[in-house]
Formats: C-alpha cells, structure tokens, sequence
C-alpha cells in the first residue's frame, strides 16, 4: 500500500452527496475490491508498467546545509517550476535544481504567525503561499519569499481547502457541524463566502476515514476531489462549475449498521473501506483502498483506454507497478499537481537500496530528502 502523507482522522459526515452542473456523462471504474484479500498479487499478463505513460523522471536531491535542515515532509508542491515543501513548522521554498530559494518560518502567536501550520497552498498566478491556521481560524498568506503579506479569516472549519488562480479559496468540509458548510465552499481571497459548488446532504450519519489531503490541482483552474466513503465519486470542480467526473464502483458494501453509528468503537472490527492517494493526470486516475484488516489495494485507470490495473499488497507492489519495467529507482508516488506526479524519499532509504545496479541521486546519511518529478506523456 502507497505510504501515507499523515495520520488518518476520523470524522462524522453525511452520505447522500450532490453537486451544482452535475453532468450525466460520469465515468465508472470497476474494481474487484470484494476479492482483494482472496487474490495473490496481479495477473503478470495485466501488470501496469508507468514506463508506458512517463515522458521522463526528474530526481531533485533538496539542499542540504546547516541553515537548510528538512525535516518530515508533511506535504509538497510543485508550481511554476518551484518545490514547496512543508515540514512541521515551516515552508521550504526550492528552486527546480533543488537550491534553497526562500523560507516561510513565522511559527507563534503574533500578528503574521502562525499557531498550527494546519495545510497550505500556493496560487498558481502569482506564488503566493497561503497557510491555513487551525488554531486561529485563519489564513496567513505570504510573498514566495517569505514575507508576510495579510491574513483571512475563515469562519467554517475546513479540512482542506486550495487557492484558485484567480485567487479565490475552494475549502472542503465533509463534517455534519451546525452552522458550518458541508462539501465544497468558495471565498473571494478576503474570505467572503461566493457559493458551494458541491454539497453534502442527506439524513443518515456515518463515520468515516479521511486523510489530510482531499483536493488536488488538475491544472490553473480546475481540482479534483474524492467524495466520502459510501458514495465513491471523484467531483471536478473550478470556481464555477462543478460535476461528478467519475464514479469508483469497489463491487463491495460499507456494512448498514457501521453506516448508522456515531462513534469509532471497535472500528478496525467493520466491514469498510476508505478511498486513499488520490492522484490525476491527463492520462491517468490513480488511488489506493484499503479495510485497515490488512487488505489493500493499488488502482491505476486509463483514462483514454478506460482499462482498469490493480495489485493488492499480497503481490510485490514495488515490481512493475510503481516503477514500471524501465523506469529507475522505485519512489513512492505522493501526490500530483497540475499533472505532474510528486514523490519524496528520505536519503537513508536511497542508501540502503539493494540492487546496486538501480539508478539513483548521490546523498549522504545528513542529506536532505530527494524529490521526484513524474512527467506523463
């Protein structure tokens, strides 16, 4: 199964979904999930090789200094030719060649700090980074230099949220809260509420799993979205439209009674699944599923050919399906931005590869972490 960027929470959410333009043209992809823990690994004859896809594979060893010191890698992105990563406390700013451009460190409680470096994003017209604070229900924005610029307010509680180029915020709040957004809510770029692009509506309650990164950039104006667990679809949404694009049917059911509860008790003892490592190309959907039993599944879809690859961890996940049949150094795959997939390894981990034959980045055991590029044809 895919590493993952955080640490799963837990939240109560609301099954029936609907969205603004719906469109009637929804993709389904099929996946045998209800068999993954009865089936070994991949049919050699369907194994999905990304050499057939990647145009190329950049590796960006970041700078390593004693005035650079990365720690873990929390999230990253990747716009306008610049990497933005983010450990605990701060945003490193690097340059395509992996140099130290700028840094955004303003942890604390005064005015252009920040409490908790809850998520961020960069707007793609003009490098601004913006920092959600969960602590003080705002959003700190700063020049990609590092300079503090304005705050926003944001009176909701969002679990995630991206800045548009236009510069408006598209924020994601599954939650059932009274007096909060459910789905997908707009703001101008001073937090004045627009409209809600997708809503999340229904009677019956369900707890779920969701992970810290919900939205993705597919390209300047346009992210995807994975919907809840129980109603599988990953929603396209731009500043104003909104429709379900595809619709991911696993062949296996949440069990009705976990549906109904209001509590995590004895979850790992459930009948569920959640829907993880969402990534989008032009060319290909990819995510992974997983029970928390013990059985995952990775999925890549074709997006022009509609066929659908799987593995599932009882197979070796990291022959011929990440790395492809030629493509060197198997990276796992964080995330992607505007097309373009992004992975992030620690040094120690390169150094200790055992083929010796595997192309690789020179490092060191005091190296920072290295960065990959995927570029899809």
């Amino acid at each position: 199964m895919t590493k993952q960027i955080s640490t799963l929470f837990f939240l109560i959410i609301v099954i029936v979904s609907c969205s603004k333009n719906n469109s009637n043209n929804i993709s389904e992809i099929f996946v045998d999930y209800k068999n993954c823990g009865n089936t070994d690994g991949i049919n050699p004859g369907e194994r999905f090789n990304n050499s057939n896809y990647l145009d190329s594979v950049v590796y960006v060893p970041l700078e390593s200094s004693d005035s650079c010191i990365v720690g873990k890698v929390i999230d990253i992105h990747f716009v306008n030719d610049k990497l933005f990563v983010e450990d605990l406390h701060n945003i490193f700013v690097f340059s395509k060649d992996g140099s130290l451009f700028s840094r955004v460190s303003r942890f604390g409680r005064g005015h252009g700090e920040y409490v908790n470096l809850t998520s961020f994003d960069v707007n793609p017209s003009n490098d601004e980074i913006s920092i959600y604070d969960q602590g003080k229900r705002m959003i700190h924005v700063y020049s990609v230099r590092g300079d503090f610029l304005r705050d926003v307010r944001i009176d909701n509680l969002p679990r995630d949220f991206c800045v548009m180029s236009n510069g408006n915020y598209l924020f994601y709040t599954p939650d059932e809260m009274k007096g909060n957004y459910r789905g997908v809510w707009q703001t101008d770029s001073n937090g004045k509420f627009i409209n809600q692009p997708v809503v999340l509506a229904g009677p019956s309650k369900q707890v779920i799993l969701s992970t810290r990164r919900n939205l993705l950039h597919i390209n300047n104006n346009e992210v995807g979205l994975t919907g809840p667990m129980g109603f599988d679809n990953i929603y396209h949404v731009s500043t104003d439209t909104s429709y379900i694009a595809y619709h991911i049917n696993t062949n296996k059911q949440i069990a009705k009674r976990f549906l109904k509860r209001n509590n995590v008790k004895d979850i790992y003892n459930q009948d569920i699944y959640c829907i993880l490592d969402y990534t989008e190309t032009e060319s290909l959907i990819g995510f992974g599923i997983d029970d928390f039993k013990g059985n995952s599944m990775e999925v890549k879809y074709d997006k022009k050919s509609k066929k659908v690859y799987t593995q599932t961890n009882n197979g070796i996940v990291e022959a011929g399906f990440l790395s492809g049949d030629k493509v060197p150094f198997d990276i796992f795959e964080m995330r992607s931005d505007y097309g373009i997939g992004i992975g992030v390894v620690d040094a120690a981990v390169v150094m200790n590869l055992p083929c010796k034959d595997v192309v690789a980045p020179n490092c060191n055991e005091n190296s920072n972490p290295i960065v990959s590029l995927f570029y899809y044809k």
